[in-house]
């Protein structure tokens, strides 16, 4: 990932968010910007829309939150960057990755958490 980043920044507009489990580690996520560094990290946002969120990321994110929890956070957020930028899209579409699935869920315009 970090040589695909590299060798394409000048195509790319956006670097890439890996995230996954595995038995080592658990759960990890991983910010690979366009310049090709893999920076390990306890969460990670981009996109348009992330610059209305990260006040409410900093003040909500905590070590050890349940999936549950997590799950509706990140709604949470991702709703209120929608709300603010007209680029970030009209549905939510979430993969939680865990030690025995990885477990899709999608939440369409109208049934957000939050709205304009």
């Amino acid at each position: 990932m970090r040589r695909l980043c590299y060798q394409n920044k000048d195509n790319l507009m956006a670097g890439v968010i890996v995230g996954g489990w595995d038995p080592v580690d658990g759960g990890s996520v991983y910010n690979v910007p366009l310049g090709g560094a893999c920076i390990k990290m306890p969460f990670a946002i981009g996109g348009s829309g992330s610059t209305y969120i990260y006040g409410l990321v900093d003040a909500g994110y905590r070590e050890g939150m349940g999936r549950e929890e997590c799950v509706a956070f990140v709604k949470k957020c991702i709703s209120h960057a929608m709300a603010r930028d007209g680029s970030s899209g009209g549905s939510i579409r979430i993969v939680a990755v865990t030690e025995t699935e990885n477990a899709r869920e999608y939440v369409p315009g109208n049934q957000l958490p939050y709205g304009p």
